[in-house]
């Protein structure tokens, strides 16, 4: 049953979070302002110009830069030939040329001889928008393509002198509006993907839950990629160094990946607002304010030709399950177009649910535009609405095993005719660990499969919680013990990933993946190959055999999903950090930094500025070393500008001995608060040619009190400990303590807290703070209205007071007992005391990981 007050949500590498705490009734609130920007359709062709027989472009491609760009030709007569002809200035470089159909993405002619110059000559069958692809695949240069088409009456047509590279975007979560998942950049593939190396890596300020998208901006001339983390910070880095273009700060949690479209992104904030911010600037153009969180990552489209629209989802005031809606809105202006809160059968019955699966968009055999979105719990449905009117199509009802197998990944929708489904198929993974292929234009079943099939008895790895890329006759998607290639036509299983020794797989280690695959583009070197990344805090390649390439560790585990464009793979880990790789690091050799003073681990004295120094080196030239201190306690940055603590993340330009040299000393400092505490500090060096170091040097030091501050230790629990708890009979994830029969599971917390100095000696209070890793929400405490056990829980940090032994004592025992999940999750617990003085530890006592599991399964990773 549903807890009132807790959770129940789904972890889709989209959406997965609801923020918890109960609400007792639903607010209507909406915020309209003007934008003064009309939205349109992005589209790659530009209008035929005078009959000119050819044209000419020139550009600059390299094989470890820009790796490609396009052109396009709006081809209006069948009789028409393109031809094309492509010579470039250095020698020693290799160009190819490639032409790809209207509205595709597969290369229908393409010339990758060695010899120069290369042509094309192509007699189209269709009229549209054809695409010239320039390449280099070895080295540097200048080039100069002629291209042109003769029609049959003695005219021309003109390609569009504005370059469009397709392969530079992937601009919406899993790319499309349909959540296909696949690249259109064919520059990674099965032969080169062993020797993909880090680019660059870029610190965030925060975890980050989501996916990255990626936009070529016109303004700008450049491309760049965007990522959210859970401070609420929105910023957009340049797609080939990581330098961050523009942050903007918002007040809650950002958990919506965002969609770009036309110079405009738009993503949900926890905040209850829709934005729509320039793409280029952060400038922010309008907003739409929901009834509840927005944990949804929106698609736009323009379903009928009469503007584009951004459909999203809510779910519920508080994230609760109290209540959400589908919504679309105007991408113009931000104004609402409809609502739909017809959750339930019939229409309307499920008050409590909501949506937090990023919505697709397909269009039917009958030519109806669909949204097709799934259900939060207790319905755990999907739904295909009218995408012009909101009216409902059908819903489908998922297998529920327990109220909390909502369907929170986003569906993958495959158009009428392909594979030989004459209606379309959506297919969409539930809680319930079930992955349905469902009949587009009527929501009826047509096939299913459990992907616990074939697992031993007991087996427990997580739900299903991934969205699926499909590809031809393949579908691709992440399961609780990695990744699952199925048969998309009649659902068999063909391979599977795991770490499970006794079961047949494929040989890629894995772990949990909520990550949704992405594949990578025709062309590709080898054949396509498919990245994503797992809860095991590593990213892989993974080929279409179910074979692993490459595999990289980041700091912490992965919820969000990669993007492949701009000849490169990026993605963001909860450790904070947005990664960037490509073949061979793309581009290099990169600078070097270190940090020699203070030493790792080391406590220093708390004077009126905290010094620290090191060295960089580079093969050519050290332009700069940017630095960065968090205050580990509080979570805020040094704005060295201001010589004050920010919420946002900031670095600085230290001090070079030797500026411009290939080896230089830096140094910097930073303002330490009164009662010390912990601190990382961060140093990267930037070389001549703007490459930053991708892993920047960091250490964590100690910086005294200036005083007679407390001291603090937990005792129990101690790291990684497991706590195990009998599953309710018949359920493979629900603990027996979700029932009203079972007392709530309860772990309590216990240590000693000492104070012996100052004018008034002794302990006043100890504050803990309880933090469930995987959802990043906060313990609140007790609900005694919630007879199930579980709790409060909200996504913002809430401080615990626990029960001391002897208040005031100068030693005392303390201790606070906190209701976990009923589900298997690990939890975060920091302490520190505060003394009658008035000070506080500064070095707060952290249990990095303890973990809740099922009876039998004794492993706290990560």
């Amino acid at each position: 049953m549903v807890k009132a007050g807790m959770q129940r949500r789904s972890e889709s590498a989209g959406f997965r979070f609801k923020l918890a705490s109960r609400a007792t009734r639903r607010r209507r609130m909406r915020r309209l302002s003007a934008m003064t920007l009309l939205v349109m359709l992005v589209s790659l062709a530009g209008a035929a110009a005078s009959l000119a027989s050819s044209s000419t472009f020139t550009g600059t491609v390299s094989s470890t830069g820009t790796v490609s760009k396009s052109w396009s030709i709006n081809v209006t007569d069948t009789g028409s030939k393109i031809t094309a002809s492509l010579d470039w200035t250095t020698t020693s470089a290799n160009l190819d040329l490639f032409l790809v159909g209207p509205g595709s993405t597969a290369t229908i002619a393409k010339s990758v001889t060695s010899n120069r110059p290369e042509t094309i000559s192509y007699q189209p069958t269709v009229t549209g928008t054809y695409k010239l692809r320039v390449k280099a695949t070895s080295g540097t240069s200048a080039y100069t393509l002629n291209a042109s088409y003769n029609t049959s009456s003695g005219g021309g047509g003109n390609p569009t002198p504005v370059p469009t590279n397709p392969a530079t975007d992937w601009p919406m979560w899993h790319n499309d509006p349909f959540h296909l998942g696949v690249s259109a950049d064919g520059t990674i593939g099965a032969s080169n993907a062993a020797g993909m190396g880090l680019d660059w890596a870029v610190n965030t300020g925060a975890s980050s839950y989501i996916s990255p998208v990626v936009y070529h901006s016109p303004t700008l001339g450049k491309t760049l990629v965007y990522v959210a983390n859970q401070n609420g910070a929105m910023s957009a880095y340049d797609a080939n160094t990581g330098d961050r273009q523009w942050v903007l700060q918002l007040g809650a949690s950002l958990q919506s990946s965002p969609a770009v479209l036309n110079n405009v992104i738009y993503f949900g904030d926890n905040d209850h607002n829709l934005y729509a911010v320039n793409a280029s600037t952060g400038t922010k153009i309008c907003s739409y304010t929901s009834p509840g969180n927005i944990s949804s990552s929106p698609v736009v489209v323009d379903p009928d030709g009469n503007g584009p629209v951004v459909y999203f989802g809510e779910n519920g005031l508080t994230g609760a399950d109290d209540g959400g809606a589908e919504f679309a809105i105007n991408a113009s202006d931000c104004s609402l177009k409809w609502e739909f809160t017809g959750f339930g059968s019939p229409p309307g019955s499920a008050t409590q649910a909501g949506s937090w699966s990023p919505p697709a968009f397909g269009t039917d055999v009958n030519g109806r535009p669909l949204l097709v979105f799934g259900g939060s719990s207790p319905d755990c449905a999907v739904y295909a609405v009218n995408a012009v009117t909101g009216a409902l199509v059908w819903r489908f009802q998922t297998t529920v095993f327990s109220t909390d197998d909502d369907v929170g990944a986003g569906p993958t929708i495959t158009p009428p005719g392909a594979n030989g489904f004459a209606d379309g198929v959506a297919y969409v993974a539930g809680k319930d660990n079930i992955v349905y292929a469902l009949n587009l234009r009527t929501g009826a079943e047509i096939w299913e499969y459990n992907t616990k099939n074939g697992f031993p008895a007991g087996f427990i790895k997580g739900s299903t919680r991934s969205t699926a890329v499909v590809f031809n006759n393949r579908l691709y998607v992440g399961y609780g013990d990695g990744v699952l290639a199925l048969d998309a036509v009649t659902g068999n299983l063909v391979w599977h990933t795991t770490t499970t020794p006794t079961t047949a797989a494929g040989s890629a280690p894995s772990s949990e993946t909520i990550s949704s695959p992405a594949l990578t583009g025709a062309g590709a070197p080898g054949g396509r190959v498919m990245f994503v990344g797992d809860m095991g805090g590593k990213v892989r390649a993974i080929d279409t055999n179910g074979t692993q390439l490459w595999s990289y560790a980041t700091g912490n585990f992965v919820y969000g999903s990669p993007a492949i464009a701009n000849g490169h793979v990026y993605i963001a880990s909860s450790d904070g950090f947005l990664y960037a790789f490509a073949p061979g690091g793309a581009i290099g050799p990169k600078p070097g930094t270190t940090i020699s003073s203070p030493a790792d681990g080391a406590t220093v004295p708390n004077t009126t500025t905290i010094n620290f120094s090191g060295s960089a080196t580079d093969n050519s030239s050290v332009a700069a070393v940017n630095v960065a201190v968090k205050n580990k306690a509080t979570g805020q940055w040094w704005n060295a500008a201001s010589s004050t603590w920010s919420k946002t993340y900031q670095e600085a330009p230290a001090s070079l001995s030797n500026p411009g040299a290939a080896n230089t000393n830096w140094s910097s400092s930073f303002g330490a608060p009164t009662d010390g505490g912990g601190f990382i500090i961060y140093a990267s060096a930037v070389d001549n040619g703007g490459q930053h170091d991708p892993l920047p040097a960091s250490v964590s030091i100690t910086v005294a009190a200036n005083g007679n501050p407390p001291d603090t230790t937990i005792s129990s629990p101690v790291f990684r400990q497991v706590f195990n708890y009998p599953l309710i009979p018949g359920s493979d994830t629900k603990f027996q303590c979700d029932q009203p029969t079972y007392p709530p599971c309860r772990i309590t917390i216990s240590g000693s807290a000492t104070d012996s100095g100052g004018a008034h000696p002794g302990i006043a209070v100890v504050h803990v703070i309880i933090k469930n890793i995987q959802h990043s929400e906060y313990y609140c405490g007790p609900q005694p209205s919630n007879t199930e056990g579980g709790g409060c829980w909200q996504a913002t940090t809430f401080v615990n007071s626990a029960t001391l032994a002897n208040p005031g004592a100068v030693t005392t025992n303390w201790s606070l007992p906190f209701e976990i999940y009923d589900h298997m999750h690990s939890y975060r617990i920091t302490a520190w005391a505060t003394d009658k003085d008035g000070e506080s530890d500064p070095v707060r006592f952290v249990i990095g990981r303890i973990c809740v599991n099922p009876v039998g399964v004794n492993t706290c990773a990560g």
